[in-house]
């Protein structure tokens, strides 16, 4: 999986029209950015402890939610439900790629203490 991203990387940096250098640093740069863009709609429609526990668990963090004990980590295996049922209790962003350019969604939030 890692050699084909590979090589399709190499293949994009011979390109003369990319936005960004062959520098990984600039295309990872870029991928967070783009992992930690507000989507103020997504917001509207799922509320905001939802799009807050999408962005912080698509970014690497993990979530609890009141009244649970056990860290949401998936992004893939979020609980499902009324959107108002799980509220956002704790957030563990070690090692995540959270950026402040995603920090909107936590105040739309209501973190509870």
């Amino acid at each position: 999986q890692m050699m084909l991203f590979g090589k399709v990387s190499q293949q994009l940096c011979g390109l003369k029209k990319l936005p960004w250098s062959c520098d990984s640093r600039y295309f990872w740069g870029w991928l967070n950015t783009v992992f930690n863009k507000v989507d103020y709609e997504r917001i509207r429609d799922v509320g905001p402890d939802r799009a807050a526990s999408e962005w912080l668990l698509r970014c690497g963090a993990m979530v609890r939610y009141h009244g649970q004990e056990k860290w949401q980590k998936d992004y893939n295996h979020l609980p499902t439900g009324p959107l108002d049922k799980y509220k956002i209790q704790a957030i563990d962003a070690t090692d995540s790629c959270i950026m402040s350019i995603g920090f909107d969604h936590m105040e739309t939030s209501n973190i509870c203490c």
